[in-house]
């Protein structure tokens, strides 16, 4: 089986490193290993698919936008995790109570795709 490793700090834990392992089998998508990342997601606006304290598997190499699939995008100084349209060109949060987090694709860049998900680690 093939294992995939990788480190994120984990900041509501004194900032400790932790490291995630799982099997390259659990990615549905074409990714290039070298570019993948863990991120430790801090917020509930995209809840109830990415909850707050999960971490994401995101992947540097993959920017090619698809309807309905999740990005991190940088906005005014910050990291987000959004769900992308293609027929509004944004990206916008889950959670409808976070329904103002809206970012139109020509204000963001794209930092990656995100390709899983872990929750409850």
């Amino acid at each position: 089986m093939s294992i995939i490793n990788l480190e994120y700090t984990d900041v509501f834990d004194d900032k400790k490193i932790k490291k995630l392992t799982f099997s390259k089998h659990l990615l549905n998508s074409h990714f290039k290993e070298e570019s993948l990342f863990a991120l430790l997601v801090d917020g509930k606006s995209m809840q109830p698919v990415i909850n707050h304290k999960a971490v994401i598997v995101a992947d540097l190499s993959n920017k090619t936008l698809e309807e309905e699939k999740i990005y991190l995008v940088y906005y005014e100084n910050k990291m987000w995790v959004k769900k992308y349209s293609l027929k509004s060109k944004s990206f916008y949060s889950i959670n409808p109570d976070f329904s103002h987090l809206v970012y139109k694709q020509e204000e963001v860049h794209i930092v990656a795709k995100v390709l899983i998900t872990f929750t409850n680690l």
